[in-house]
């Protein structure tokens, strides 16, 4: 009798064992996925991050250029209230001449 309960308690200690070993299998299996889970959302939020870097670059180029574009249009509308603005839209366009001056024109 003691014999048959020592096999059972040793059949009962290695189902015990196995379930051990299960539950540890199953801990690394779920600490992997999540490792390969953070490791790829990190990985896509590290791409979407340079994509939005590449377009916040293009963004900032286009500003300083409407930048330097609004300057010369406020220096263009300064230039428009001269005197010598109309004059020089006076001659190109109107063909207006001051007296005494000469025209010479190509054939």
């Amino acid at each position: 009798m003691a014999s048959s309960r020592k096999k059972k308690n040793n059949v009962a200690f290695r189902k015990e064992k196995k379930r051990g070993r299960l539950g540890i299998f199953m801990a690394l299996f779920i600490f992997t996925a999540l490792v390969c889970m953070f490791g790829y959302n990190s990985y896509t939020l590290d791409k979407q991050q340079k994509q939005l870097d590449r377009e916040m670059a293009i963004l900032e180029e286009k500003l300083a250029s409407e930048k330097s574009r609004e300057q010369n249009l406020a220096e263009f509308e300064t230039f428009t209230h001269t005197k010598k603005y109309a004059e020089q839209v006076a001659k190109e366009k109107l063909g207006y001449v001051y007296k005494g001056e000469i025209i010479f024109q190509r054939d």
